[in-house]
């Protein structure tokens, strides 16, 4: 059959031939237009919108003490007061007494040395009052003196009328000169008072000095507390006998502790950088972007956790930072100091900061206003150029070479080349052509407060 059709349209003129060609051909079904539609390539993305961030440094240290004492022996004896549950880790409070050193001997002391100084004060006393008789006497035989003067003065001039006898004024002068002898020796009695006084009175200041340091000795048989602390060490037991220096027990605070916190460098930098930020021009030329003046700006947190327990935080100020780089680690120091660690804040059942501790303390740097971030998963680098590729308004594919910033976490901020409402893709459309038609699925908007 196929044969015999064949053979007749060979022998068809080609003109007609050709066009029952043409005719077949135009007589053909069209394609379907939903065919021809070009297929969007399914893309995920993140609608970036301006945010308010801070950023945050993370450093780790130990917890130690900022005050430690240690009661040291300042006598010697035999203990004769300690409490034996007086054990590491207990607590005590200012004025508890923690020992005693026998006291006899230094009461004993102190009785002698309260004699000797009734001694030298009745000394002076006995002196005083022969210094006020002396006197008292000396007055009285001065007196008597100008009596006898008197006397021989007025017989001096009766004796040149013929009116007494030279005897009579010879008697008169005898009993002059021995009243006036005994007006001398008083006086020279009276002077020798006063260096008797003053050698006295050294006496008793010396008794009175040796009675000081007998009840300063006495004193120190009792040992208190000087501050809320914990027993940290112990190194005597009741009814031994100790000698001045020995160490008997340390106490340290536990109202205030410290943490030297380690940070790498990097993390700082970044922290300074966003703290320079959210300042002033003015601001930031008097902080001239140094840790120890941005300090003051920087909120501090100590965060520890008991046992795989509920982690608890501690709110920190920074005391200082050590300005030196740990040969070893390669991290900066940054110390900061916890009040009232006694009880925790969020749990103050919850045992304190324990010296010796391991504990993270964070540093958050003052917030930040219209930021924009993307996660770090969409930038792209080629050539020393950092992009991002965008989904434009036609839903196709176009590349923004941008300038990041700070780093936020798993975020970077972008500063120059995006704008906000863009559409960040994150997933790698391939081929990555300029222009591709893209089916966008969002994966929403990243949130978070200090740390995105």
């Amino acid at each position: 059959m196929l044969r015999s059709i064949l053979s007749k349209l060979l022998i068809l003129p080609p003109i007609v031939l050709a066009l029952m060609v043409v005719n077949w051909m135009n007589n053909q079904p069209k394609a379907n237009g939903r065919e021809r539609e070009e297929i969007g390539y399914p893309v995920s993305f993140v609608k970036v919108m301006p945010r308010v961030v801070s950023a945050e440094a993370r450093g780790f240290g130990r917890v130690e003490t900022t005050r430690s004492w240690s009661g040291v022996a300042e006598v010697e004896g035999r203990l004769v007061v300690y409490d034996d549950d007086l054990q590491v880790g207990k607590m005590v409070t200012a004025g508890d007494l923690l020992f005693e050193i026998d006291p006899r001997d230094y009461q004993i002391n102190v009785a002698q040395r309260e004699a000797d100084v009734l001694r030298a004060q009745a000394d002076i006393q006995a002196l005083q009052v022969n210094a006020s008789n002396t006197q008292a006497s000396l007055d009285v035989e001065r007196k008597i003196l100008e009596i006898y003067r008197a006397d021989r003065d007025r017989l001096e001039k009766l004796i040149k009328g013929g009116s007494v006898a030279a005897t009579e004024l010879d008697s008169a002068k005898r009993t002059f000169l021995s009243q006036q002898s005994a007006v001398t020796s008083l006086e020279a009695t009276l002077a020798l008072v006063a260096p008797d006084l003053r050698s006295a009175e050294a006496v008793l200041a010396k008794a009175q000095a040796d009675l000081e340091s007998a009840e300063r000795d006495l004193a120190r048989t009792r040992v208190l507390a000087p501050l809320d602390g914990r027993v940290s060490e112990r190194r005597a037991s009741a009814s031994e006998y100790v000698r001045p220096g020995d160490t008997l027990i340390t106490l340290e605070t536990v109202n205030t502790v410290e943490i030297k916190a380690a940070f790498q460098p990097s993390d700082f930098a970044q922290l300074v950088e966003a703290v320079n930020t959210s300042q002033s021009p003015e601001q930031e030329n008097q902080n001239v972007g140094t840790l120890s003046r941005a300090g003051a700006t920087l909120q501090a947190q100590v965060i520890t956790q008991f046992g795989g327990g509920t982690a608890r935080t501690w709110p920190a100020i920074i005391t200082r930072v050590t300005g030196q780089i740990d040969e070893s680690t390669g991290a900066i120091g940054v110390v900061v100091q916890v009040e009232n660690t006694v009880k925790s804040p969020q749990d103050p059942a919850a045992p304190p900061l324990i010296s010796g501790g391991f504990v993270e303390v964070i540093l958050t740097g003052p917030p930040i206003d219209d930021v924009l971030l993307v996660p770090e998963r969409a930038l792209r680098y080629e050539a020393g150029t950092t992009y991002l590729y965008v989904a434009n308004s036609d839903n196709r594919l176009v590349r923004r070479d941008v300038i990041i910033g700070t780093v936020y976490g798993d975020q970077l901020e972008i500063r120059e080349g995006l704008s906000s409402g863009a559409r960040v893709v994150l997933s790698d459309p391939s081929p990555a052509t300029i222009g591709l038609l893209l089916e966008l699925v969002e994966l929403g908007v990243e949130h978070g407060s200090n740390q995105p």
